[in-house]
């Protein structure tokens, strides 16, 4: 005795089935991680500004910025850091002993200056950043996923 043929329906509509769920992820990714980059930024500017003279030098240059630090095309990483690119080699030399410290520092006369901490060193500006960020995980998370359920 024969057997019918198996008839099978696959309803393909839905929120999942309107759109590529790969390019809705990385889009979402993309989204977030602009926005942890200029919240960042604001984080940081706002610290430094707090920091007085030396903190109100820097705080021109952090820079809050997404890039793709995985080598890979689909990847995309939050930054934010000072950014030199646009000085000249003095000015950015100043700026980064600023903001990173001077180690074993030393004037044109050859007098020692030694190590200073830098700005990072006395507020921790980007590493409390950070950390907020790293909190804030489960959040992201839960914006990471917006749209595909």
């Amino acid at each position: 005795m024969a057997r019918p043929p198996m008839v099978t329906t696959i309803d393909l509509t839905g929120p999942f089935f309107t759109h590529d769920p790969a390019k809705t992820f990385r889009q979402n990714v993309r989204v977030l991680m602009a926005a942890i980059a200029d919240e960042g930024e604001r984080d940081v500017k706002a610290q430094m500004q707090a920091a007085g003279r030396e903190g109100a030098a820097v705080r021109p240059y952090v820079r809050g910025r997404t890039s793709n630090l995985a080598g890979k095309r689909w990847a995309v990483s939050a930054n934010v850091s000072v950014e030199t690119s646009g000085l000249v080699k003095p000015a950015a030399v100043r700026i980064m002993a600023i903001a990173a410290g001077r180690h074993n520092a030393r004037t044109k006369a050859g007098r020692y200056i030694g190590t200073t901490l830098g700005v990072e060193g006395k507020t921790h500006a980007f590493r409390k950043t950070k950390n907020r960020v790293g909190r804030s995980r489960k959040v992201n998370e839960t914006e990471l996923l917006k749209g595909l359920t």
